[in-house]
């Protein structure tokens, strides 16, 4: 049960997500019309280095919040623990930076807003969060693929309280429903 907890930290900071689709340097109503709607994802995360893969299944719903914010709400479920997720994403003022605040009691955040930098159609968030087992501080990065409007993935990695060392947690691939 411990593992699956530290699965669901990481993935409660990236299921809340949803593609960029746009290079435009700055935040506007058409990226965040592509970020609404309804999305449903799917993929395999693991716990540690060593781990066994464990399926993770979202559904999203998210809602512009005027031209620089998105509201995003939903669920995910790993091994039958489901878990709800809220939040947003918003531009800040530099034309590539990004704020993001997610569910912050489930993920063990050390900080509850995070930030994120731009670069074409993706965006690469850090943040830092206290592992649910060695109780060890972790660095973790959530990478969001868009592919285009109708789809997207998310590839989240932090480092190993036991080595240090930096690892794949996993991949969720989303698609508009």
């Amino acid at each position: 049960m411990l593992k699956k907890l530290a699965i669901l930290g990481a993935m409660s900071i990236i299921a809340v997500v949803a593609p960029i689709g746009q290079t435009t340097s700055l935040a506007s109503p058409v990226i965040f019309e592509n970020m609404s709607g309804k999305w449903r994802g799917k993929g395999l995360v693991k716990a540690s280095p060593k781990g066994k893969q464990e399926s993770i299944r979202c559904r999203m719903s998210n809602k512009p919040d005027g031209s620089s914010r998105i509201k995003l709400s939903g669920n995910c479920a790993v091994s039958g623990f489901v878990f709800s997720l809220n939040g947003f994403i918003e531009q800040n003022g530099g034309k590539n930076s990004y704020t993001a605040s997610m569910f912050r009691s489930l993920a063990n955040l050390k900080q509850s807003n995070f930030s994120g930098k731009r670069s074409g159609t993706r965006i690469n968030f850090s943040f830092k969060a206290r592992d649910r087992v060695s109780k060890q501080n972790v660095e973790a990065k959530i990478n969001l693929n868009s592919k285009n409007e109708k789809a997207f993935d998310v590839q989240i990695s932090r480092t190993d309280p036991a080595s240090g060392k930096v690892f794949k947690v996993g991949t969720i691939t989303f698609a508009k429903r």
